[in-house]
């Protein structure tokens, strides 16, 4: 694919040899989560979840922090005085993004170079593989609102557990990248100056592999909510489709020429 890079108001879009780069760029204001910046979100969801050539996408921030809560200003002091139907109107935007980054069919990675706090841990949560700065914080800063968690309370339990993501929670305190890869939070941390780097490579990585990558995210997102019974079931349709891909085909064969395969994610 043709490179491109383009910016919207409050993040960044690069896509090059089928893998998105999203920065979030509003450092000023430590990239905290705004109305324009959700609007700038669902609109960049939309684009690369439907790009049939993003295979991989990355999420990073620019600055000290990878998204540091709600704005004061603009996006959490207006909440009390909407009505209820704006209320709902304004938060269904913000589900949105949540919803996008599960549905869409290609491998998710947070890059957390700095703060990721209240909505900007509940963003990292939502991504399919979290990689920290060891020198990152990461924390659940809701509670220091007299807020609750949206889409945390229902990732950071399943990655950490209900007793700690209660205690993060009640707290709001700050944990670092190593602290939070040693409990499960993030999968893998680095020094600073690796980070990018470490999520390009993976992100290249997955970008390189078959059609079932998306399946499979499908699949496991999918199984934790379903039977033992019910996960074989679906696991059987979802193979008839893999057995079906062009990606399957060219691994066959590559295996049986004594070749690398060469995936192209259809």
């Amino acid at each position: 694919m043709e490179a491109s890079k383009r910016t919207l108001q409050t993040m960044i879009l690069e896509k090059k040899e089928g893998l998105a780069t999203i920065t979030l760029n509003n450092p000023e204001r430590l990239n905290a989560m705004s109305p324009q910046q959700i609007l700038d979100l669902v609109e960049v969801f939309t684009e690369v979840g439907e790009d049939e050539e993003i295979r991989a996408v990355v999420i990073t921030g620019t600055g000290r922090a990878f998204l540091a809560g709600g704005d004061v200003e603009s996006d959490i002091k207006p909440l009390s005085s909407m009505t209820p139907s704006e209320f709902n109107a304004y938060m269904k935007r913000a589900d949105f993004f949540y919803r996008a980054l599960a549905d869409m069919e290609k491998p998710v990675i947070a890059a957390i170079n700095g703060f990721a706090v209240g909505a900007g841990l509940d963003l990292a949560m939502s991504c399919d593989i979290r990689i920290a700065s060891e020198e990152a914080k990461l924390g659940q800063f809701f509670v220091k609102m007299g807020l609750l968690p949206e889409a945390g309370a229902y990732m950071m339990t399943r990655l950490i557990g209900l007793g700690r993501a209660k205690l993060l929670s009640f707290t709001g305190d700050l944990i670092d990248g190593k602290e939070a890869e040693r409990i499960g939070l993030v999968e893998k941390a680095v020094p600073a100056d690796q980070l990018m780097p470490t999520a390009l490579e993976m992100a290249e990585k997955f970008a390189k592999g078959p059609k079932c990558i998306g399946i499979m995210k499908r699949q496991l997102n999918e199984a934790m909510g379903m039977t033992f019974e019910t996960a074989l079931d679906y696991a059987i349709r979802l193979q008839y489709q893999c057995v079906h891909t062009e990606d399957h085909k060219e691994a066959v064969n590559a295996f049986l020429e004594k070749r690398n395969p060469v995936f192209k994610g259809k």
